[in-house]
């Protein structure tokens, strides 16, 4: 996740020209985050 938000960091600020594959893998990473979000409850706390 983190390297989905620095490249999507990088894209909007410098070459927003190609920002939409950024922005689709972050909607990925948040899908599966979603998805996932009982097994990160322990963490998150």
């Amino acid at each position: 996740m983190s390297v989905s938000v620095n490249a999507l960091l990088f894209h909007v600020i410098l070459d927003s020209d190609n920002s939409i594959e950024v922005i689709v893998l972050l909607v990925l990473n948040v899908v599966v985050l979603i998805g996932y979000k009982n097994k990160y409850k322990d963490a998150l706390n």
